[in-house]
């Protein structure tokens, strides 16, 4: 289940959609800004921050913001692809340095589940996921634009379900609505017990969430013998 090497990087986790008013300026001050649009959004929320708000923390003129992304709309898609390619990466990084697979899948599953939930409730995620279920209602474009990504986990999961399944230790269809289904059952999950950050997750109840979904998604798939 080693992620090294085996995950593509889903096009959604490019740079943001260009226009006709904005301009790819020097990639150092394109950052700042996307660093400084992340702390003002964490802070305020959508709705509640302006560009103005986002230049003063920037250090940069509001001009100059428009020449980078266009619009408020834009940046703020620019901070949720930064976010979830930074996401990304620390996941494959981690996987890569802490994950050793056993030969034993209940065990590798758990193992690995539980090193993504800890992933997946990291504090500024959180934040941006809670400021995108606020505004969906008025901009569903930016929950399609936080959904589109697939995470690396769920990617290497898959594989690893088509490795079993050959092996004729699985029995699985649709290996991608597999992943899918354990990833629900376990970093979903454990979003969503947190209230998507608002409380944190002792040990114990993160190890019952992980146990929990991996014995259900086994109970289904396992071949019967």
């Amino acid at each position: 289940m080693s992620p090294s090497g085996q995950v593509r990087q889903s096009p959604a986790a490019g740079t943001v959609a260009s226009s006709p008013d904005a301009r790819p300026g020097r990639p150092g001050k394109r950052r700042a800004i996307i660093d400084a649009a992340r702390h003002v959004f964490l802070r305020n929320g959508f709705t509640d921050t302006s560009v103005d708000a986002i230049a003063a923390e920037a250090g940069v003129s509001k001009q100059t913001i428009y020449n980078h992304f266009g619009d408020k709309k834009r940046l703020f898609t620019a901070v949720i692809e930064t976010a979830q390619r930074e996401a990304a990466s620390a996941s494959e990084s981690r996987f890569a340095t802490e994950f050793r697979e056993t030969g034993d899948l209940d065990r590798d599953l758990r193992a690995a589940a539980r090193l993504w939930v800890e992933l997946i409730l990291a504090k500024d995620i959180n934040a941006l996921r809670r400021i995108i279920i606020a505004e969906q209602v008025r901009h569903p474009e930016l929950a399609e634009e936080w959904a589109r990504p697939r995470t690396a986990f769920e990617a290497v999961l898959t594989q690893e379900i088509e490795h079993q399944v050959h092996k004729g230790v699985l029995e699985v269809r649709d290996v991608g609505l597999a992943a899918h289904q354990l990833v629900l059952l376990t970093a979903h999950e454990a979003a969503q017990q947190s209230r998507y950050g608002m409380r944190e997750l002792s040990p114990a109840e993160v190890e019952k969430i992980v146990d929990d979904g991996v014995e259900m998604w086994l109970r289904c798939y396992r071949t019967r013998q």
